[in-house]
Protein backbone atom coordinates (compact mmCIF):
# COMPACT_ATOMS: atom_id res chain seq x y z
CA UNK A 1 0.00 0.00 0.00
CA UNK A 2 1.28 3.81 -1.01
CA UNK A 3 1.85 5.74 1.42
CA UNK A 4 -0.49 8.49 2.48
CA UNK A 5 1.68 11.36 2.89
CA UNK A 6 1.24 15.33 2.15
CA UNK A 7 3.64 18.13 2.11
CA UNK A 8 3.27 21.64 3.86
CA UNK A 9 5.97 24.73 3.76
CA UNK A 10 8.28 24.28 6.82
CA UNK A 11 8.04 27.67 8.63
CA UNK A 12 10.43 29.89 9.46
CA UNK A 13 13.22 27.26 7.39
CA UNK A 14 13.67 25.75 3.75
CA UNK A 15 11.50 22.88 2.50
CA UNK A 16 8.70 20.87 3.40
CA UNK A 17 6.96 19.38 6.80
CA UNK A 18 5.93 15.55 5.42
CA UNK A 19 2.72 14.96 7.22
CA UNK A 20 0.29 11.98 7.78
CA UNK A 21 -2.76 12.84 4.85
CA UNK A 22 -5.03 11.04 7.10
CA UNK A 23 -3.91 13.19 10.78
CA UNK A 24 -2.12 16.18 9.85
CA UNK A 25 -0.83 16.12 13.38
CA UNK A 26 1.11 13.54 12.35
CA UNK A 27 4.77 15.27 11.37
CA UNK A 28 7.72 12.68 9.94
CA UNK A 29 10.04 15.52 9.87
CA UNK A 30 11.62 17.77 7.35
CA UNK A 31 12.75 17.49 3.49
CA UNK A 32 14.52 20.43 1.78
CA UNK A 33 16.40 20.70 -1.76
CA UNK A 34 20.16 20.47 -0.92
CA UNK A 35 21.97 23.87 -2.83
CA UNK A 36 25.14 22.08 -3.31
CA UNK A 37 23.85 19.35 -5.61
CA UNK A 38 20.89 18.09 -7.24
CA UNK A 39 19.64 15.70 -3.95
CA UNK A 40 17.20 16.15 -1.39
CA UNK A 41 18.08 15.94 2.82
CA UNK A 42 15.62 14.34 5.13
CA UNK A 43 15.36 15.61 8.47
CA UNK A 44 13.97 13.81 11.21
CA UNK A 45 12.41 16.05 14.10
CA UNK A 46 14.27 17.45 16.47
CA UNK A 47 18.34 18.11 16.53
CA UNK A 48 19.35 15.09 14.49
CA UNK A 49 21.32 16.45 11.56
CA UNK A 50 19.69 15.93 8.11
CA UNK A 51 20.39 13.16 6.41
CA UNK A 52 21.21 13.82 2.22
CA UNK A 53 21.09 11.60 -0.93
CA UNK A 54 17.45 11.25 -1.74
CA UNK A 55 16.75 11.46 -5.61
CA UNK A 56 13.21 12.51 -4.78
CA UNK A 57 11.36 15.01 -2.09
CA UNK A 58 9.20 11.61 -1.96
CA UNK A 59 11.99 9.66 -1.33
CA UNK A 60 13.11 11.58 1.05
CA UNK A 61 9.79 11.50 2.68
CA UNK A 62 9.19 7.70 2.19
CA UNK A 63 12.70 7.39 4.47
CA UNK A 64 11.15 9.61 6.89
CA UNK A 65 7.93 7.55 7.13
CA UNK A 66 9.22 3.80 6.90
CA UNK A 67 12.20 4.62 9.44
CA UNK A 68 10.79 7.42 12.09
CA UNK A 69 7.28 7.08 14.04
CA UNK A 70 5.39 10.33 13.87
CA UNK A 71 5.62 12.96 15.86
CA UNK A 72 3.01 15.66 16.64
CA UNK A 73 3.22 18.47 14.80
CA UNK A 74 2.32 21.20 17.29
CA UNK A 75 -0.34 22.67 15.58
CA UNK A 76 -4.10 22.35 16.64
Amino acid sequence: MPEQLTFALNPGSLGYRVLDRQDNTNCYGVVWHSLSGSNWVAEYPGTHPGIPGFASRHMAARFLYRYRKPQPSGRP
